[in-house]
């Protein structure tokens, strides 16, 4: 009996603890674990909010099956105390009922500059259950009122110096409660306090038109202040302000850019614990001296000399007596604008694969991987010891890279890889470490060259991977090492082309090219958060667009080339189209619209004054012969044979989105304005390029891009859509599996082929290996995507990164808002997959705005499965391919759901289900599905 109780006794303990645990997890769910991803202008805990509303957003992280939000509720307060007793002090928006989650307009008190403020939020679900609140989330605000700037623009007083140092020290007299600092610099920067580098960003800020925007960053320093003395320091670079041409050294085209000396602008508000303010600001108490950066420059490199470094120069103890004053100068006249997108930073570091040593002196790194960034220099040896550093993409001046071997040498048949180097001068004092700070090249071997070898006791080389540091958005995986390595080269290749705007390739141009830029936006929108870093692109076109309203091939325009027809423009009507389709956001449609009006404007004036003003709706060839590209590096050519193609179908294009974008806005007058327009566009074109008898468009031979606009921008009369598709099919065929078009067909050929039941040709040309092809890169060791399919020039192009998009939405099945069946902001999804016959496997996800999306299946000889989460508060329609079955039997789980032709039983989450042509169509709410379906023997 005692034996009895004493083991009951137990049991009730367990069962006490049980519960508490369980009560622990439950609760501990409540809030903080149910509402996740809190953001503010897509950004989490940004820094330097400089807007009167900014916009919130979250998901709902629950798993089970139909959970949807009904209402929610936002507090906003400038104190921790406040939000954490539930008290918005600056916002309590009250219990609102709506679904949305996204982009959630701030509405309380107006926002303070270089201020604190802490949010949370709670929802509600239909049961009138509560989730209780998030965990605290945070911004900071920048400075909101221009009038606000206390600061001054300085500069060095010998504006000849490369990369002048400038300090100031200044005493606080009590405790620091909290210190902001707004800090830019023209071009680069690094802001120093009290003998340390504040933040991690590099290359900061990011390049703008200078002339109309500049960035500036918002650091918290709080906790580098102290009572007492205390010392900031800005160290500067040229950037993209002083990009003068140097003798032996390699620059861009012609770009000689000289906008004078480099300068800075810093104010710093402290508030201490006493509750008394002060400002800190660049002005002329600065004081200013030449440092160890003897040379910078965008293009062609940098030299550091470590015996001019100045120990302890941002320190309050530090010696400055030497030192001159600096100049008052104006900034060049651009408005301040925060910086609120990722900023660059150095995001990995790469070891070596394998090191030789050609001759005495000099060595050679082969990194294995294609990348943006630069090295990182440990050495030892003597004063005065000469170190030049510069990398190339491939080896022996061949066309294609290859791992490392005894005898090989760096290749310099290109400028851009024998004229840029970085030079460092040893100090002699022990272990140096150096890496540049104001440029950045793209590379995968390196070449250090040691001016007297006798002198250098050891010597180690890293690369280190510098872009904007965009957190990931998508993952793709499948049983083929091709499509993982190609969606690898992808990826690589996007890092490699981020860097405050889009750029074209990290080592010869470096411009941020609209053509390429919007061919691979959707990539980038899958496999990166790419919204803040279009919202400052976007910027960036809206303020190089010219007083006739075209948008410049490239923006902003101090770097890189010009080169573009109309398709490279169109960047400034899709990705505002994208951004709300993508992330539910109609402000940058709202903040555009009169620029994006001025742009269809010029383009309607254009086809009234180009080559042909009779063809008052075709654009003809205009400018020179880089202004009025059509399709741009196809398989053996550059251009294609009649730009007028392309310009005239991107000109239906833009006009037509422009009519929705309008309808969209309320502006029916417009809406209705341009939808005429662009019938009548669609008329004209098809009169001057379509040949109803051969079913070709702008030639006498099948040229896939043509074909491929005209079906992808639905410009093809219905009687023909069919035979004009045969055109491409018939060709690739020809080609035995290849695909014959360049950027612009690339990005279309996809989805013409999988919407009109080719997907199997779309995955054959995806996996080909022989040229043109994505294979035939990596056969020829290709760890990123080229410029052109021969592998001639860069060998780190993004833009022909579209075949991404036909792995996440076709192959795993994520159709995007821009097709069909799947809504704005994924609020519903439509997942169908593409099942090849010689691919058993494909998992992929998304972090949609309203949460992860996912796909994975699996393709048995008994059984084919597919395995799908679908984020709360959405539905989805899960499509389950019947794989060419008849008699065929799906289970959901341990649930028939699908037998004898019709929808079985009552499964929770599942609201019905149809049979469509080539699959099972399951209605689900949201939650985790796990579809089986049995193959007849």
């Amino acid at each position: 009996m005692k034996a009895i109780i004493k083991l009951n006794w137990i049991l009730l303990v367990f069962a006490v603890l049980a519960s508490t645990a369980m009560f622990t997890s439950c609760d501990k769910k409540k809030g903080t674990d149910q509402i996740t991803q809190l953001k503010c202008e897509y950004m989490k805990h940004p820094m330097g909010v400089d807007m009167d509303n900014p916009r919130f957003s979250w998901t709902i992280n629950r798993n089970e099956r139909g959970i949807t939000q009904s209402a929610y509720r936002i507090l906003v307060a400038d104190n921790r105390g406040d939000i954490n007793n539930n008290n918005g002090n600056f916002w309590d928006s009250g219990k609102i009922q709506s679904d949305h989650t996204v982009n959630i307009e701030y509405e309380g008190e107006s926002l303070q500059s270089s201020e604190s403020y802490f949010w949370k939020v709670q929802v509600w679900y239909p049961n009138g259950e509560s989730s209780g609140w998030s965990n605290v989330s945070n911004f900071h605000t920048g400075i909101i009122h221009k009038d606000e700037w206390q600061a001054q623009w300085i500069e060095a007083a010998d504006t000849a110096i490369n990369a002048p140092l400038l300090r100031k020290t200044f005493d606080l007299n009590g405790r620091v409660e909290k210190a902001i600092a707004h800090v830019t610099g023209l071009g680069y920067y690094e802001f120093y306090v009290n003998g340390k580098k504040t933040g991690n960003h590099v290359l900061d800020p990011a390049i703008t038109s200078y002339s109309k925007r500049i960035l500036y960053s918002t650091y918290d320093i709080t906790d580098e202040l102290t009572s007492g003395s205390n010392a900031v320091g800005i160290m500067l670079g040229n950037g993209a302000l002083r990009m003068k041409k140097i003798e032996d050294r390699y620059s861009w085209g012609g770009i000689s850019n000289d906008f004078g000396a480099p300068k800075a602008l810093m104010q710093v508000k402290i508030t201490l614990s006493d509750g008394s303010q002060k400002t800190i600001a660049t002005d002329d108490s600065w004081s200013s001296s030449s440092g160890p950066v003897t040379f910078n420059h965008f293009y062609a490199g940098e030299d550091y000399d470590a015996r001019e470094e100045k120990p302890g120069w941002s320190t309050p103890e530090y010696d400055a007596s030497g030192w001159q004053e600096v100049r008052i100068t104006e900034g060049l006249g651009g408005k301040l604008d925060a910086q609120l997108m990722q900023p660059m930073r150095v995001t990995k570091t790469i070891d070596p694969v394998k090191r030789t040593s050609p001759k005495s002196g000099v060595y050679l790194f082969d990194m294995g991987q294609n990348f943006p960034g630069w090295w990182k220099l440990e050495v030892e040896g003597d004063a005065g010891t000469q170190i030049r550093i510069r990398g190339a993409e491939t080896l022996n001046d061949s066309l294609f890279p290859k791992p490392l071997e005894k005898g090989d040498k760096l290749s310099t048949k290109h400028n851009y890889h024998a004229n840029v180097w970085t030079t460092y001068t040893l100090n002699g004092e022990g272990n140096e470490v150096y890496e540049p700070r104001f440029f950045y090249t793209g590379f995968r071997y390196i070449e250090v060259q040691v001016d007297d070898p006798g002198n250098i006791e050891s010597l180690n080389i890293e690369g280190r991977v510098v872009h904007s540091d965009i957190p990931y958005n998508g993952s793709f995986s499948s049983s083929s090492s091709l499509l993982n390595e190609i969606h690898e080269a992808t990826v690589w290749s996007q890092r490699g082309n981020l860097h405050g705007y889009p750029t074209d390739c990290p080592q010869r141009e470096k411009g941020a090219y609209t053509g390429d830029g919007q061919v691979i936006a959707e990539t980038s929108i899958h496999d990166f958060h790419m919204a803040a870093h279009y919202t400052k692109w976007l910027n960036d076109m809206k303020d190089a667009q010219q007083e006739n309203g075209r948008i410049p091939n490239t923006a902003p325009e101090l770097v890189g080339g010009h080169g573009g027809g109309i398709a490279w423009g169109s960047a400034y009507i899709l990705i505002p189209w994208w951004m709300y389709q993508y992330y539910d956001d109609t402000r940058v449609m709202e903040a555009h619209y009169p620029s994006m009006k001025k742009y269809i404007r010029y383009l309607y004036n254009l086809a009234r004054s180009d080559a042909n003003p009779q063809e008052k709706l075709i654009i003809n060839d205009f400018g020179g012969y880089w202004d009025s590209l059509g399709e741009w590096c196809a398989p053996g050519q550059s251009d294609g044979p009649n730009h007028p193609v392309v310009n005239t179908a991107y000109y239906y294009k833009d006009v037509k989105l422009f009519s929705r974008i309008a309808e969209t806005l309320g502006k029916k007058e417009d809406a209705k304005r341009y939808r005429e327009l662009s019938d009548s566009i669609a008329t004209a074109y098809n009169k001057k390029f379509f040949n109803a008898n051969t079913n070709l468009y702008g030639t006498d031979s099948t040229y896939q891009t043509y074909q491929i606009l005209a079906l992808s921008f639905d410009l093809v009369p219905e009687n023909h859509r069919k035979a004009v598709l045969q055109t491409i099919v018939d060709d690739i065929n020809k080609r035995e599996g290849h695909l014959n078009t360049g950027i612009i067909g690339t990005k279309h050929l996809w989805t013409v082929l999988v919407n009109s039941g080719h997907a199997d040709l779309a995955y054959r040309v995806a996996t080909q290996k022989t040229y043109p092809s994505y294979g035939f890169w990596l056969e020829k060791g290709a760890t990123t995507l080229w410029e052109k399919w021969s592998g001639q020039a860069s060998h780190n192009h993004q833009m022909f990164g579209s075949v991404d998009e036909f792995f996440y939405k076709f192959l795993a099945g994520l159709r995007a808002p821009t097709n069909q069946g799947t809504s704005r902001g994924y609020k519903h999804i439509r997942i169908k997959p593409f099942v090849p016959d010689d691919l058993s496997s494909v998992e992929a996800s998304l972090e949609t705005v309203n949460g992860k999306v996912s796909s994975g299946w699996e393709n048995q000889d008994k059984t084919f499965s597919l395995q799908v989460t679908v984020p709360a508060n959405t539905t989805a329609e899960i499509c389950v391919p019947l794989l060419n079955q008849e008699d065929i039997q799906i289970n959901e789980a341990a649930d028939k759901v699908w037998d004898d032709g019709s929808f079985k039983g009552d499964v929770n989450g599942i609201k019905s289900a149809g049979k469509e042509d080539d699959c099972i169509v399951f209605s689900v709410n949201s939650g985790t599905y796990e579809f089986t379906m049995k193959k007849a023997q």
